[in-house]
């Protein structure tokens, strides 16, 4: 389905990431992935085969997204997706917060894909059929104690992306919003707590269970391709129907 195309994935080497990157390579995509993790990188390098092209980027960093876009201009003189996948977040009490934490969130979940669509967006237009995924998450839309960094820059993100519909016209911009994946950032929250966590999820959801990768990526891959080419500015939550 996506032979000869060229396809940028942040946050490649790890959960929704490389498993976005991994269903674009099969069906024949060349992917650029974009991590800051150079061993997570190298391993998904050796995993996915020569069409998967790791970047060392940190998306929180100005100068290293200038550098990856002209990499990727250099590269192939165009692009036909970009995955604005790549997250970081952690859980903090508003009374605690500090500048750095501001940046923490921001930087990566907003700034950084702010940033890959002015640099990326003539060499999108380059393409018969542009697309541009923004991975958000249901925190933009539900309260959750202790979210409110991460929360509001997804939110940001969400409407970011439904401005650059009306002020990129032809280049198509999408935002998934993720429930509870199963994914190491999750992980990170402690593996202690995951699975009374997976039994409070499973129990709300109609689907009967946490999110998987694959979720995610299935959605992308169709709204990417040639059967989603009238959808733009949509939201779509993938939660298994918890909201």
């Amino acid at each position: 389905m996506f032979e000869d195309s060229v396809v940028l994935v942040t946050g490649a080497a790890s959960g929704i990431g490389l498993e976005i990157a991994r269903q674009f390579v099969r069906d024949g995509a060349t992917v650029v992935g974009a991590d800051r993790n150079g061993k997570r990188l190298q391993e998904t390098s050796d995993q996915l085969g020569g069409r998967f092209i790791g970047k060392l980027c940190d998306i929180g960093k100005a100068d290293q997204i200038r550098e990856l876009c002209r990499n990727v201009e250099a590269d192939f003189q165009r692009l036909d997706v970009l995955v604005n996948n790549a997250a970081a977040g952690r859980l903090q009490d508003p009374e605690e917060i500090e500048e750095k934490d501001f940046y923490f969130n921001y930087d990566v979940l907003l700034k950084g894909p702010v940033l890959l669509v002015k640099h990326l967006a003539p060499v999108l237009r380059k393409s018969a059929n542009p697309s541009v995924i923004n991975i958000a998450s249901t925190a933009a839309r539900v309260n959750a104690a202790k979210h409110i960094m991460y929360a509001t820059a997804k939110a940001a993100l969400e409407r970011f992306t439904q401005h650059l519909t009306r002020d990129l016209p032809g280049i198509r911009f999408n935002c998934i919003l993720p429930g509870v994946i199963d994914t190491p950032l999750l992980r990170n929250y402690g593996e202690e707590n995951l699975p009374a966590l997976f039994e409070y999820v499973a129990k709300r959801s109609p689907c009967g269970r946490v999110g998987k990768p694959e979720d995610i990526a299935n959605c992308v891959l169709f709204l990417c391709s040639e059967k989603a080419t009238y959808i733009n500015g949509a939201s779509i939550v993938i939660d298994g129907g918890q909201m």
